[in-house]
């Protein structure tokens, strides 16, 4: 019986404790990545696949998630790549803001394992 191919998730998180816990929330689930910033996240994305993006958008003072977003986007294969926003950002609007940007979904920390697999899930298989 052939396995299912587990979705590859890029995940780029400045913060250590939630990087623990991005890898710990979605390791059964899926072949997760999880990085530290730009310069990994690009690297990354030259040397392989991914299905979904994970990105924290207040990564450093110099470029944010959005900033990320669009330069993985220029790569060759990645124009089509689901993104999800990842932030402390969830005043009224802010979701509409992201998705604006190019984001395909939107979680607000703190998150549950729930709204990650939701949200992950919504951008594997658009309704």
């Amino acid at each position: 019986m052939p396995s299912s191919k587990r979705p590859r998730i890029l995940a780029v998180e400045d913060n250590s404790e939630t990087q623990l816990l991005l890898e710990h929330l979605l390791k059964e689930s899926y072949d997760t990545k999880v990085v530290p910033g730009v310069k990994e996240a690009l690297s990354s994305v030259e040397n392989g696949s991914f299905d979904v993006l994970l990105l924290d958008i207040n990564l450093s003072e110099d470029q944010t998630g959005t900033d990320l977003l669009h330069l993985i986007r220029e790569q060759d294969g990645m124009a089509q790549v689901s993104a999800i926003a990842l932030t402390a950002y969830a005043m009224p609007g802010d979701r509409e803001d992201f998705l604006e940007k190019g984001f395909d979904e939107y979680v607000s920390k703190p998150f549950t394992r729930d709204d990650l697999t939701e949200a992950i899930e919504s951008t594997l298989n658009p309704a």
